[in-house]
């Protein structure tokens, strides 16, 4: 009984060393899974980093497209009647239009000279003091001016209008 009981000792021991020995192998696998993991992880996250911002000195400069040249035109200086009721009222007024330079439209403009001084003063002397005073109306008054310009223009578009003098009396 005392050799059996010996015996039922050893094989318990190696039995228990057996499985202590199962239970690393396990533990050193998935330590390796969780590791390959977070290298796997770690790539798609580089990856997606030089996707989309790229690595300094790598990527070609991207080639900056040059601000637009505009060009001026000054009609001079205008005095128009306005419409206040009762009142005489008139406006002295200096314009200047600002295109992109183009050729064509500074000849158009040059020879449309009087059809774009008619849209002017039309759309100035349709106006009261009270549709030009306040600086928000004033705004209003140019986007009217600019409208009625560009739809007698082929050849391109004037981009602003500026009021270099303004003067209401």
């Amino acid at each position: 009984m005392a050799a059996r009981k010996k015996e039922k000792e050893t094989v318990e021991k190696e039995n228990t060393e057996q499985q202590s020995g199962r239970k690393e192998k396990p533990f050193i696998l998935v330590f390796l899974m969780v590791a390959a993991a977070a290298v796997a992880a770690g790539g798609l996250v580089m990856g997606a980093i030089i996707y989309f911002i790229g690595i300094p000195g790598v990527m070609p400069k991207m080639k900056a497209t040059p601000p637009p040249v505009y060009e001026t035109l000054e009609l001079g200086e205008r005095v128009v009647n306005l419409t206040d009721p009762g009142n005489i009222r008139y406006l002295r007024v200096r314009i200047v239009l600002e295109y992109k330079k183009n050729e064509k439209l500074t000849a158009e403009l040059k020879e449309k000279n009087a059809q774009v001084m008619d849209a002017v003063l039309k759309s100035l002397r349709s106006k009261s003091v009270d549709d030009i005073r306040p600086l928000e109306k004033e705004e209003k008054v140019k986007v009217e001016i600019l409208n009625s310009i560009n739809a007698r223009l082929t050849s391109g578009k004037v981009e602003r209008i500026y009021f270099t003098d303004f003067l209401i009396q």
